[in-house]
């Protein structure tokens, strides 16, 4: 998978072995590293200052860093696609019936 076809607008970050995580906006992280690069790739370069990160094929007992897509392995929510603001409420009947809350308009002086 290649980073143009994330599927969330925030790339979250995680570490399975140390305390380490952060957040990008996939748009800037395209722009930085270009929206072809693998995922693996991309993964490789964020975690370039850790010292557990190999490049290269590892051995089979080798420390190895842990830093892995938080939102892609199917643990965790992933995060909202739109700000706060601009997200629409919507209700959810017992039937699972789904109906969009419309928002009063608010208007600026």
């Amino acid at each position: 998978m290649r980073l143009s076809e994330f599927p969330w607008v925030v790339v979250r970050l995680d570490c399975k072995l140390c305390p380490r995580r952060g957040q990008y906006r996939l748009a800037r992280l395209a722009a930085k590293l270009g929206p072809e690069m693998d995922l693996e790739a991309v993964l490789e370069e964020v975690a370039v200052d850790c010292p557990w990160m190999r490049r290269g094929r590892a051995r089979q007992y080798d420390s190895r860093c842990g830093i892995r897509f938080t939102d892609l392995d199917g643990r965790s929510h992933p995060p909202p696609n739109l700000p706060p603001g601009m997200a629409r409420l919507r209700i959810v009947s017992q039937d699972g019936e789904i109906h969009d809350v419309k928002q009063p308009v608010v208007r600026r002086r």
